[in-house]
């Protein structure tokens, strides 16, 4: 299955389990020279091949006037793949627990070994910025090289990927994280693992990620 027939599939599953809603959202993927991401106000659960537009990936952005338009989300998506070579796919959705989590104005731990194998210790998370801006963009820039996932405070989340399972397990993995993390504060005691104890994951398990997304 190609990038984009893989994309649309998770699009539909995105919006079953109810990780986006109406038009929200935005999903691409890049080839050497150019990136497709999602026309603005494409139905993720709806998705057709016509609904990927392309876009440069190297000559500076400029939205076009005339319709259909790449999303609004497209500065983002650009700087995301530009920060992160690797990435060949990139999803964008709003889950609620990890925009929860985003206000708490820290980043999202590392609890459990899968979370350590696909994501690290953490994924990082950013304060507000409007949604489609440069200010964003840049923001999302400088968080990627550390992880392949970022939390948009008051906004959502976007995952990379080398390729669209990848992208899709860590993008549950951090919402299964957000709602622990949520509930074991409720609860009164959050304990992340400790970098001890990440390294060790890493040390044995971590040669076994490739295979390990394959099976999941």
């Amino acid at each position: 299955m190609n990038h984009m027939q893989a994309l649309i599939t998770l699009g539909q599953e995105l919006v079953a389990r109810g990780l986006v809603l109406g038009s929200g959202g935005n999903l691409s993927f890049r080839t050497e020279e150019h990136l497709f991401i999602t026309r603005s106000g494409a139905l993720l659960h709806q998705l057709t091949p016509d609904d990927f537009l392309p876009v440069p990936l190297f000559q500076p952005y400029r939205r076009p006037d005339s319709l259909p338009r790449p999303s609004t989300e497209t500065p983002m998506h650009r700087a995301a793949y530009l920060a992160r070579p690797d990435a060949q796919v990139i999803v964008h959705c709003h889950p609620v627990n990890a925009i929860a989590w985003a206000m708490q104005a820290r980043p999202l731990p590392a609890v459990t070994p899968d979370f350590v194998l696909y994501l690290g210790d953490e994924v990082p998370s950013l304060p507000y910025y409007l949604p489609g801006s440069q200010a964003l963009a840049e923001a999302v820039s400088k968080a990627l090289p550390h992880c392949p996932a970022v939390l948009l405070g008051n906004h959502g989340v976007l995952v990379t990927g080398e390729d669209v399972a990848r992208a899709r397990l860590r993008l549950f993995h951090i919402d299964e994280t957000a709602e622990i993390c949520l509930k074991a504060s409720a609860a009164g005691l959050l304990r992340p693992l400790r970098s001890e104890e990440t390294s060790e994951i890493i040390s044995v398990y971590g040669s076994k990620k490739a295979s390990r997304a394959k099976a999941h």
